[in-house]
């Protein structure tokens, strides 16, 4: 099948972010890998230089994705400052290069493997839509164990990913609340057209989430918990935290031991829940008798 103008310069942009993403490089290095890209369809021998600073042109105007060239006339892409933007423009880059790589390597694609998303993906593009130009829309909801969908009135404030699933946090404008909806549960959506204001201040979406872990809301304050966990399972909490406010604090009775102001919802109490005997819950006390207590009735469904 041909590919369409735009579908081809896509494919033009990502691969030169992931091209200059690599570090800085030269005209020269560009033109030699563009002649070897699978990318280049036309079999150019090198990037013309009208089209090299086009797609460069581009690039900072739909990725806000700054291409600078140093001293040495070597490209590269800027850094941006330690910011929720910078992780996201950060996400952006890597995502354009796994696209990249894997064009360049059809023949590994069913040796590198996803995890799947279920449905509700087929939203993200309305949602993102109503997101960019602050439309309300109605949605067509149906919750787990409830019996009827409901259709209703929201504006849109984030999409967040948890576990394999998309979520929308949105404002009610029936009573102002925040409330958050799987985009798996949605059976229906179109947009009112009719505008609504963001907040003053920090995003709502910072705000609500900054203290929790998944995607609960927070329905009280946040505590201090600490753990400890076996020395063979503490590498995966060092490599890749539950949570932002997580620290290493000295040792408990000689195992790793961590700390979090969080939330204790049930996601956060399901997460640590995984590690099993490998992990001990000692403050507060009364997540460590929740723990306790569950021990308790999975010993008993065992042992009756």
């Amino acid at each position: 099948m041909k590919k369409s103008s735009t579908a081809y310069l896509l494919e033009c942009y990502i691969w030169l972010v992931n091209t200059l993403a690599r570090g800085p490089i030269s005209r020269k290095e560009i033109d030699i890998k563009w002649a070897h890209s699978s990318v280049n369809d036309y079999k150019q021998d090198y990037l013309p230089e009208s089209n090299f600073h086009r797609w460069k042109s581009t690039i900072e105007l739909l990725f806000d994705i700054k291409i600078k060239c140093n001293s040495n006339n070597e490209y590269y892409i800027a850094e941006m400052d330690e910011s929720s933007d910078a992780d996201l423009h950060n996400r952006l880059i890597s995502i354009m290069g796994v696209n990249s790589l894997l064009k360049d390597s059809k023949k590994l694609r069913d040796r590198i493997l996803f995890e799947h998303v279920p449905s509700g993906e087929k939203f993200l593009a309305p949602i993102i839509e109503a997101l960019r130009d602050h439309y309300s829309i109605q949605i067509t909801h149906q919750g787990f164990g409830k019996p009827r969908p409901y259709t209703f009135v929201v504006e849109p404030y984030c999409l967040k990913m948890f576990k394999q699933r998309w979520y929308m946090l949105a404002r009610s404008p029936y009573d102002d609340e925040f409330r958050v909806y799987g985009l798996d549960r949605i059976l229906a959506l179109e947009s009112t057209g009719q505008k609504y204001d963001l907040p003053d201040g920090p995003c709502a979406a910072e705000r609500i989430f900054r203290q929790v872990y998944g995607v609960t809301m927070l329905e009280g304050g946040t505590e201090e918990i600490i753990i400890s966990i076996s020395e063979d399972q503490a590498p995966y909490l060092r490599t890749l935290p539950i949570h932002p406010s997580q620290r290493e604090i000295e040792p408990i009775n000689g195992y790793p031991a961590f700390s979090f102001n969080v939330y204790p919802s049930a996601e956060f109490c399901q997460e640590l829940f995984k590690y099993g005997s490998d992990l001990e819950v000692h403050e507060p006390e009364s997540l460590r008798n929740y723990f306790a207590e569950d021990a308790d009735r999975v010993n008993k469904m065992y042992n009756h």
